[in-house]
């Protein structure tokens, strides 16, 4: 492409799309006019006084992300007080519009995260007075909103002494004024993970001790204080003390704990009682691995899969399926008088289908079957997927002609659907 071709492609983008004009204009900035530049497209873009619905709260997004491209790589080449300041009227911003937007795609929040991320960098680099950056954590993080949380353990660098100093009195006065919400309560934790206070952090996220997610918060804590031995003892706590789906996150960290030990035996142990107190078809995969890691997976299948099954056989058949092992699943399937799930029906006779495509096709038809239960387009078109893999299935067979059969009194059976006959007419004629 010659010059004036990309010239005039650009010049045209630019007209028509506010996001390409910025772009523009920032290529071509010096570095003396960057920060200029860039606060006069944040004014440009990131305002707006209207409700934006769905769709356009993601073309906003999308907008903004442009600015926000920018607004990065001018913290990686220079940082400056000035972008800070601009990064914090930014994002205050981005909140505002979220508050009277739509939206329930995430996109506009990733919007805020990416340029809360950028302030903490560009703090970091140094350029941030201590006393004003405190003031401003305190009235974002705290006062003006409170699903945007504000680490003081990670700004700590940037905030110093005197800087932390304004940030814990800010705190105390916000936890002296009745009921506390949430924004200084995280506040309040972070600070004392930031002192290294266990008797706090005990008290703080351990609370009553009487949830797995309570003793999970008090290990994560003494995991960031590299204190692994304590964050192993209240795993352990936590898993002896408590219940429910929460209490594998205990394990996770009892097990991830032996493991940066070097301690594979030890995981073992901790996979080995998961599996056993938990079973499920991702617990019976961390007992294989910690197992297969100290070559002892053989001695320990068999137990694993007897535990699986009595829980959930439906689950022990996608273990085995995932082992390969397709006929030891399809026997298993057939003696279960349980609901296994059209899905789970679909992945079995799709791996059944190199030993048996006739048996195949039978579990087909009856997902097909089980599906048109439901009188809707979306249904329909799941059993048309289906029946086309039943055909595949038959051709292979040798059943053909049984199958267009099938197809052709399907298709009679369901004649008062138009829109479902009109799917099987297209398919009978394929």
């Amino acid at each position: 492409m010659d010059e004036p071709t990309a010239k005039m492609l650009l010049e045209r983008a630019a007209a028509e799309s506010a996001a390409m004009a910025a772009a523009v204009r920032l290529a071509v900035a010096g570095p003396e006019d960057r920060v200029g530049i860039l606060r006069a497209e944040a004014d440009d873009v990131l305002r707006t006084r209207r409700h934006l619905d769905y769709r356009e709260a993601n073309e906003w997004a999308l907008d903004a992300g442009v600015v926000v491209d920018a607004m990065e790589a001018e913290a990686a080449s220079n940082p400056s007080r000035d972008l800070l300041k601009l990064i914090e009227l930014s994002v205050g911003r981005v909140v505002k519009v979220i508050l009277k937007s739509d939206d329930s795609s995430g996109m506009m929040g990733d919007v805020a995260h990416r340029l809360l991320t950028i302030h903490e960098q560009v703090s970091l680099a140094g350029v941030a007075e201590p006393k004003a950056l405190a003031r401003w954590m305190i009235k974002f993080g705290v006062d003006d909103q409170d699903f945007f949380t504000i680490d003081p353990v990670r700004y700590a660098p940037a905030l110093g002494d005197k800087g932390m100093d304004v940030y814990r009195k800010a705190v105390a006065e916000r936890s002296s004024q009745g009921r506390v919400p949430f924004a200084v309560q995280h506040a309040t934790e972070r600070l004392a993970v930031l002192d290294g206070d266990i008797e706090a952090i005990v008290a703080l996220l351990g609370q009553d001790l009487t949830s797995p997610d309570q003793y999970t918060r008090v290990a994560e804590a003494m995991l960031e204080l590299e204190r692994p031995n304590d964050a192993l003892q209240w795993a352990e706590r936590g898993i002896a003390a408590t219940s429910g789906w929460q209490v594998k996150h205990l394990y996770d960290i009892a097990a991830g704990t032996h493991e940066a030990n070097g301690d594979q035996t030890a995981v073992l142990d901790v996979r080995l009682d998961h599996h056993q107190n938990m079973p499920s078809t991702s617990a019976y995969g961390l007992l294989r691995d910690a197992a297969s890691a100290v070559g002892s997976w053989d001695a320990h299948v068999a137990s694993a899969r007897d535990v699986l099954g009595r829980r959930d056989r439906g689950s022990l058949v996608d273990v085995l399926l995932a082992d390969g092992e397709v006929e030891a699943a399809w026997e298993l399937a057939a003696q279960d008088g349980d609901d296994l799930g059209n899905d789970r029906l679909v992945r079995l006779a799709e791996a059944y289908e190199d030993v048996d495509p006739a048996a195949s096709v039978d579990v087909y038809v009856r997902v097909v079957e089980s599906i048109l239960e439901t009188t809707d387009r979306r249904a329909y078109q799941a059993a048309v997927k289906q029946l086309k893999k039943a055909r595949r299935a038959a051709l292979a067979a040798g059943l053909a002609d049984e199958h267009h059969a099938y197809l052709v009194g399907l298709r009679e059976e369901h004649r008062r659907r138009p829109t479902l006959a009109a799917m099987l007419d297209k398919l009978i004629a394929g």
